[in-house]
C-alpha cells in the first residue's frame, strides 16, 4: 500500500499541472526573450526618443522636447520630398512585383522538363546578388563617359552629349526604381508559379471541354484561384518598397541629387547617424510606423474579404 496521503497526492497532482501548463511557454522563452531584445525594446526605446532632442555623442543626456521634432519634420523640405519619392517608389514597384511576375510565371508554368527551373533560376539570380555588386555593375553602364548606355545612345544618334544619369534629377530616381524592379521580379515570380501548381488543372480540363480560351481560362480561373497570392505580393511591396530601395540609394545616390531620389528610410538614417538628430529620426520612423499599421490592417481586411482560397 502506498504511503502517501490524499494531502501529499493532491500536491504532486497540483505540481505535474502546473509543469505541463509551463512547459510550452518554457520552449517559447528563448523565442520571446530574442523578440524582446531585438524588437520589441528598440521599438520602445524609439517611442521615448522620439519626444527627446539627443545627439548620441557619449556623456550627453536626453533632452525631452515635447512633439517639436513631429513640428519640424514637416518643416524640412527634405522630409516633404521623401514621402512624394517614397509614395513614386510604392506605386512604381507594383507592376515589378505583381504583374510582370504573374505573367512570366504563367508563361513558363507549362514548359516540360528542366527548361522551365533554367527560367526560373535566372529570374530568381537578381535577388540573390548583393546590392553593391548589383550598383557597381549598374553604376559601370551608366557610368557618364565609359558606360554602355551611353556609347549606345551616342552611336544610334539619340543623344549628343555623355549624360550623368545618376546626377541627373531627371533620371535618378528612376534607375533605382528600375534597379530595385529588375532584382524584386525573381521573388515574385517564384511565388507565383509555387501558387500556380497549388492550382488544380481538372479545373483548366472542364473549362477546355467547354470551349473556353486561354484569355478567359486565365481571367476566370487562374486569376481568381490566385488572388491570395496577389493580394500578399500586393501587401510585401507596398510596405517594403521604401526599404527594398534603400540600399541603391544609399551607395549610388546617396539620396540626390538635390534630394530627387531620396526615400523615407534614407532620410531617417540621415537624420540618426549624419545629423546625429535621433530624436528626429525616431519622430519620422514612429510617424510611418502608425502609417503602414493601417495600411496593412486595410490590406488584411481587403485580404480577407475578397481573398478567393480553393477549399
Amino acid at each position: 500500500m502506498s504511503n502517501e496521503t490524499p494531502v501529499a497526492r493532491k500536491g504532486l497532482s497540483k505540481t505535474a499541472k502546473l509543469r505541463k501548463t509551463l512547459k510550452p511557454y518554457l520552449y517559447l522563452l528563448p523565442a520571446l526573450l530574442l523578440l524582446g531584445i531585438w524588437m520589441y525594446k528598440p521599438l520602445i526605446q524609439t517611442f521615448i526618443l522620439a519626444f527627446q532632442k539627443w545627439s548620441m555623442v557619449p556623456g550627453t543626456i536626453p533632452e525631452f522636447v515635447g512633439f517639436e521634432n513631429f513640428i519640424r519634420l514637416f518643416n524640412t523640405k527634405d522630409f516633404v520630398i521623401s514621402i512624394e519619392n517614397t509614395i513614386f517608389y510604392t506605386i512604381g514597384l507594383l507592376p515589378f512585383s505583381i504583374i510582370i511576375p504573374l505573367l512570366l510565371a504563367v508563361a513558363t508554368h507549362d514548359m516540360i522538363g528542366k527548361v522551365k527551373n533554367v527560367y526560373r533560376a535566372l529570374f530568381f539570380i537578381p535577388m540573390i546578388l548583393a546590392p553593391v555588386t548589383v550598383s557597381a555593375i549598374w553604376r559601370w553602364l551608366f557610368h557618364p563617359s565609359n558606360g554602355l548606355v551611353n556609347i549606345f545612345l551616342l552611336k544610334t544618334g539619340l543623344i549628343d552629349t555623355n549624360i550623368s544619369f545618376f546626377s541627373d534629377p531627371r533620371f535618378a530616381k528612376w534607375i533605382i526604381l528600375f534597379m530595385t524592379g529588375w532584382s524584386l521580379i525573381g521573388f515574385s515570380t517564384i511565388m507565383f508559379s509555387a501558387a500556380l501548381t497549388g492550382i488544380n488543372k481538372d479545373y483548366y480540363e472542364a473549362a477546355s471541354l467547354d470551349g473556353a480560351s486561354r484569355f478567359k481560362r486565365f481571367f476566370d480561373i487562374t486569376l481568381p484561384l490566385l488572388s491570395p497570392t496577389i493580394l500578399f505580393m500586393l501587401t510585401m511591396s507596398i510596405l517594403f518598397s521604401s526599404q527594398f530601395t534603400f540600399a541603391y540609394i544609399d551607395i549610388l545616390t546617396a539620396g540626390g541629387p538635390f534630394g530627387s531620389s531620396t526615400n523615407i528610410y534614407y532620410e531617417m538614417y540621415k537624420y540618426g547617424f549624419s545629423n546625429l538628430n535621433v530624436g528626429l529620426s525616431s519622430a519620422a520612423a514612429i510617424l510611418f510606423f502608425f502609417i503602414f499599421a493601417i495600411i496593412a490592417f486595410a490590406l488584411n481586411y481587403i485580404s480577407r474579404k475578397f481573398a478567393f482560397y480553393d477549399n
